[in-house]
Parts: C-alpha cells; structure tokens; sequence
C-alpha cells in the first residue's frame, strides 16, 4: 500500500505532510475522484475516472463552479498550475498543486501576521476560501473550516492507503530500487539528489513548514 506521508513527501515537499495529510481528511476523506460542488452537491461521489471526468465536464459546461481530487482543488487553479481534468484526479498531481497553494497561502499570512500559528491558521483558511478570515468562521455545522482541519491534525491517523501494490517475491537480494511512473523508470528517493528535507526533527504542532524547532515549553 502507499502511506499518505510518504505521497505527501514525494508530491509536496514544501509542506509537512501531517499538516496536508488534515486537510485532505477535512476535503475529501482520502477519496481521489471526490468532486465537491460550491453551493451544492452530487447525489453520489464518482466510483470510476471516467465517471468523475464526465461529471465535472458536465458541471463546467452549466457554469458550476466545482472543486476535484483528493485536494480539493477548485477548477480554476488547475490551468495556473498546468494540471488538466485527467490529471487532477491523479493524487500526486494533485497533491503537488494543494502543496503549492498551501504554501503560497502562508507565505502572504507570513507577511500579514508573521510567521508561527496565527499565519498558519490564515493559510488554512486562504487554502479554503482565498482569504485569512472566512475559514474562522462557524459554519452551519457548528465548527469553522480552520477548527475542523486543526482537529483532524490532532487525530492519531494511521495509513491512508491509496494504491494496493502487487505482492513481490525476491529471486536475490534486493539491490538499488527504482520505482515506475506512468511508464517512466524513476530512481528511488535514496539514489538520485533531493532537496534536504526538514520534517525529521520535533517541530511545535503548529508549523506546517518545519520552520521552528521546539523550545521547552512548544511541544509539549
């Protein structure tokens, strides 16, 4: 199976993936053909790529304004980021996109609030609704977007398992991996240069972006 963490690690390594790993929870439950309808909602939740290409065809002809993926990224980001229909529903594609748009939400938050938790919680909300308040605010369910993704990051998750792998039976000893990506042989992490990562060492629960270490008190 592929564990959310190490997609999120691969597909949108500017963000940690704890962090995307809540949102994606909060937008789409993991599901990577969910299709999310701005002031409405479908009767049911696409079952096959085919389905869920024709559904949000048919929703952009009428005018709808719609949201797709696993991320929930809304129709009119994907040209920006050069991701089509076909593949926004492909989970590293984009996951890659919500990293890039999380990200870019909390470098504006950063240059309002600050950097630390009150620019984070900007950024979640900008991820929502393009803005730093209106994710604040308590929805008909009782909770704000912001409250319902800061709760979901507190939740003990185990793997979101999006893909089962085939089993494999080793003739030798396994030597440098690779791994195939829509016809591409592609070296693992392990064998080909790759930006530093920063989400090894303890950060308080609030930093998204392992910008700050823990002090005494932070991460308790």
């Amino acid at each position: 199976m592929i564990d959310f963490a190490t997609l999120a690690h691969e597909c949108a390594p500017t963000v940690q993936a704890a962090t995307l790993q809540a949102i994606v929870r909060t937008e789409s439950a993991f599901n990577p053909l969910a299709v999310g309808v701005v002031g409405g909602h479908l009767q049911r939740q696409p079952k096959t790529l085919e389905e869920a290409l024709a559904t949000v065809r048919a929703l952009a002809a009428r005018g709808i304004d719609f949201s797709l993926g696993i991320g929930q990224v809304n129709r009119f980001n994907l040209s920006r980021y050069e991701v089509t229909y076909e593949t926004a529903f492909d989970p590293c594609a984009n996951l890659r996109v919500a990293g890039a748009i999380l990200h870019d939400c909390y470098q504006r938050a950063s240059a309002s609030y600050g950097r630390g938790e009150r620019a984070l919680r900007g950024a979640i909300s900008c991820y929502y609704s393009g803005n730093f308040v209106r994710g604040e605010r308590v929805e008909s369910g009782g909770s704000s977007y912001v409250q319902r993704v800061v709760a979901n990051a507190q939740t003990t998750v185990g793997k979101a398992n999006l893909v089962s792998a085939i089993p494999v039976i080793m003739d030798r000893p396994a030597g440098p991996t690779t791994q195939v990506i829509a016809g591409k042989v592609k070296s693992s992490p392990s064998q080909r240069d790759v930006r530093p990562q920063r989400h090894d060492a303890p950060h308080p629960p609030w930093d998204a972006f392992g910008d700050f270490d823990c002090d005494s008190d932070a991460c308790k």
